[in-house]
């Protein structure tokens, strides 16, 4: 194979990689405003911060108690999530009379784990 042909293998390989990183890029930007849409809609508020990896990890970051257990469980059931770690931090300022609540959600996909196996068996 000459070096011009080879080239052209790699560029095409780095094409395809490329428009796939874009189509899985537009993907998790879909999942993340239907996960925020979501929450706005069960909350009616739009004090929260929320992060979707691209390994399937949710991060939702709260001013306040914002969510109910209902509201969070609602959550993970319309999008296949667990739980994995929930934090809830009060700092109270008594020079200033002020508390601030902050509350701290880490999802992941349930089948997560399922799909890691399924991906080992190939190999």
């Amino acid at each position: 194979m000459t070096e011009t042909a080879k080239a052209e293998v790699w560029q095409d390989i780095i094409k395809d990689h490329l428009h796939k990183r874009k189509e899985e890029i537009e993907l998790r930007a879909h999942i993340r405003d239907a996960m925020i849409n979501y929450l706005q809609t069960v909350g009616e508020t739009e004090d929260f911060e929320l992060t979707y990896s691209q390994n399937a990890v949710v991060e939702l970051n709260c001013k306040g108690d914002i969510f109910d257990l209902e509201q969070i469980g609602g959550f993970c059931d319309v999008f296949g999530l667990e739980t994995v770690v929930n934090s809830r931090v009060v700092v109270e300022n008594f020079q200033q009379d002020y508390t601030e609540t902050g509350t701290n959600y880490l999802f992941q996909f349930k089948h997560i784990k399922e799909i890691k196996d399924e991906g080992d068996s190939d190999a």
